[in-house]
């Protein structure tokens, strides 16, 4: 099958979304698929000043191919410069969906000679969803979304969303009190259509494929959208051996390494780890990874008198000398209700890893910890509770302990798992494409 990937995250960034479509592409392309991809240059190329984005037309796509990791073919999109602030993504977003949009209109452009089989759209970026449903139709072909968190029903937490990244610019603050709103409802609307006219839907989670299957059968009388759980497990396959260390006395060294963002909410770490210390619990906090509260976290860390180690992010593979470092890792999500479908890649890392997890957390993410003995769960959004664990944790070192059963469920699913899920549920969809097709009058979508 041709397939014909857009995203606006890929090679050779490194972020969860460009790990997860590399794997993604090298058991597809192994199985016999064709994968061509359009995405945008790495987000570092596109902090450019806006004189340097005209000189170098970079509102323009490329009229030449690379070639990705798996052996994907890579067409990059035009874009306008990103930013930090939410406004500036949202521009920078909507620039990338415009462009993929104009590639396929300009008779001209090489992605008008793709004729792909199948398209999938990777969800978020937000704008992807309607583009995906576009270039579907002008290929005449069914699509498909890969739905890597719970939205759109996390655009209901926006009137949140900037409440961790410290003082709001004048900008946001005016564009927040109707703009914002207005765009908000109309992404949900226009996402919601696009996942019911589609010919399947990946998601991350088992609890969020549950829900769309809830809400399809309510919203559509005739055939639904196919279904499929794909977690990120990609993590590759580790001889790592952790030997867990007792933690030194009177103290705890906690590792946040992940994304610092609007969900995951941090400020509640820090927070625990002055309440810990007050208790006597000398808690070494180091925090690695970049995200839109990076500065504001920094900030509140020095308000509380906290010496907390705040690092940029790091390649993977140069994590481990912090995993042997630390007594637990802290895998942590705000308390918005539609994060109960989601869990944090991390996760999965940590489990495989061997490493003793310290979660804040609900939903489908504590389930599976708990299951799995893979460390211990609070409630999010309770700094008491996070502190009160880091003692027990302290007094009782036994408690770090974990098994082997994180570690086997994780390498099960990403070797066994995920490629059945990913084939099965493209030849669901070639299957029906063909029925439809000797049946047009079944289909109402």
């Amino acid at each position: 099958m041709k397939i014909l990937v857009l995203s606006q995250y890929w090679y050779p960034e490194n972020g969860v979304p460009q790990r997860r479509w590399a794997w993604l592409s090298r058991i597809l392309i192994r199985n016999g698929h064709q994968i061509t991809v359009i995405a945008p240059p790495p987000h570092y190329q596109r902090k450019i000043p806006l004189r340097q984005w005209v000189d170098q037309r970079s509102f323009r796509s490329a009229r030449h191919t690379e070639e990705g990791p798996a052996g994907e073919r890579v067409i990059r999109s035009g874009f306008f410069p990103a930013g930090r602030s939410l406004t500036q993504r949202i521009f920078n977003q909507a620039s990338v969906a415009a462009s993929m949009v104009l590639m396929h209109l300009n008779s001209s452009h090489q992605v008008r000679k793709l004729r792909p089989d199948l398209v999938i759209g990777t969800v978020p970026a937000l704008p992807t969803s309607a583009v995906t449903r576009l270039v579907a139709g002008i290929h005449r072909v069914p699509y498909v979304i890969d739905l890597r968190d719970a939205w759109p029903d996390l655009l209901r937490e926006s009137r949140d969303w900037n409440s961790g990244t410290g003082r709001r610019t004048l900008r946001e603050k005016i564009l927040s009190r109707g703009p914002l709103q207005v765009l908000t409802k109309a992404t949900e609307k226009v996402m919601y259509s696009a996942l019911r006219k589609s010919a399947g839907v990946i998601t991350t989670t088992q609890r969020e494929s549950d829900y769309l299957a809830n809400y399809f059968a309510r919203t559509m009388p005739g055939p639904k959208p196919e279904l499929t759980t794909i977690r990120n497990v990609f993590a590759p396959r580790s001889d790592y051996d952790r030997q867990v260390k007792a933690p030194r006395e009177g103290g705890l060294n906690v590792l946040y390494a992940g994304t610092l963002g609007r969900a995951q909410k941090l400020e509640n770490a820090l927070e625990a780890t002055k309440i810990a210390r007050d208790k006597g619990l000398d808690v070494h906090l180091r925090m690695i990874g970049d995200g839109a509260t990076w500065f504001a976290l920094n900030e509140r860390a020095e308000e509380l008198g906290l010496d907390v180690e705040f690092h940029h992010r790091l390649p993977a593979d140069q994590l481990r000398e912090y995993y042997e470092w630390a007594d637990t890792a802290l895998v942590h999500l705000t308390d918005w209700d539609a994060l109960e479908r989601a869990i944090p890649s991390k996760t999965y890392e940590l489990m495989q890893l061997g490493v003793h997890i310290s979660a804040a957390v609900a939903g489908e993410a504590a389930s599976l910890i708990h299951q799995l003995h893979a460390g211990h769960v609070v409630e999010p959004e309770n700094p008491q509770a996070l502190a009160d664990l880091w003692l027990s944790l302290a007094q009782n070192p036994e408690m770090l302990q974990v098994g082997e059963a994180g570690r086997a469920w994780v390498e099960h699913q990403r070797d066994e798992v995920v490629p059945d899920n990913l084939l099965d549920i493209l030849d669901r969809i070639e299957r029906n494409n063909a029925r439809m097709k000797r049946n047009p009058q079944n289909s109402t979508r």
